[in-house]
């Protein structure tokens, strides 16, 4: 489909608007040499996108939870991705402190609700982690290695937006290396095939945290 530019359009919110990455929507468009400059009137082209309530997630569905069976070393295991200094209760607590202070610096608005889009959907695999520990043997408490989780986990970047997204940034690549880690460790095919799901959607928050940082911190 084509889109006609508005007064007040930029590429990056006209790619949020549509649901889809602002790579993706630069690609849709080799015809514009200069992204910044787009102007009224102006025919963009734009490529299918999944639905709006689907922009903070990868497209793909998620596997059932189940397990092949109780396994409490595997449990060990998972809790740190569950409530380790890496792991979903980390992240959560992250995008919600940063979403909080974007909303309050002008100009900040739109990538603020990306961050909180971003929690929304960290919160849910914590959900499903958790899920997955119950049915392991174990219980879902906020603590991995004996250790309670703590917010000295999360990095705060006290209202420096740009520090915020980079910390965000480098938040999922660890989950990422972490999780690729774990999936070696457990040998269960259904734990494995929800760990390499949940990896799409930390590699989709990549491109869209990469995307705001691209277009806020020049």
């Amino acid at each position: 489909m084509t889109y006609t530019v508005q007064s007040g359009d930029t590429m990056w919110g006209i790619a949020r608007r549509f649901g889809i990455t602002l790579k993706k929507l630069l690609d849709a468009n080799p015809q514009i040499s200069t992204p910044d400059l787009i102007y009224p009137g102006q025919i963009i082209n734009i490529p299918s996108a999944p639905p709006r309530k689907d922009i903070f997630r990868a497209p793909e569905p998620y596997p059932e939870v189940r397990v092949e069976g109780k396994n409490t070393v595997y449990a060990m295991i998972l809790r740190k991705d569950y409530a380790g200094p890496v792991s979903e209760i980390s992240a959560v607590m992250q995008y919600l402190y940063h979403h909080l202070e974007m909303e309050q610096i002008p100009g900040w608005q739109e990538v603020s609700e990306l961050e909180k889009g971003i929690s929304i959907v960290e919160m849910y695999h914590m959900e499903i982690l958790g899920q997955i520990l119950i049915l392991l043997g174990t219980t879902p408490r906020y603590e991995a290695d004996n250790k309670l989780w703590t917010p000295a986990y999360v990095a705060y970047c006290d209202f420096d937006p740009c520090a915020q997204l980079r910390a965000d940034i480098q938040g999922e690549r660890e989950a990422i290396a972490q999780y690729e880690k774990h999936i070696r460790e457990i040998n269960d095919r259904y734990i494995q095939a929800i760990l390499h799901r949940i990896i799409k959607d930390e590699q989709h928050h990549i491109q869209l945290l990469s995307d705001a940082l691209a277009k806020q911190c020049v």
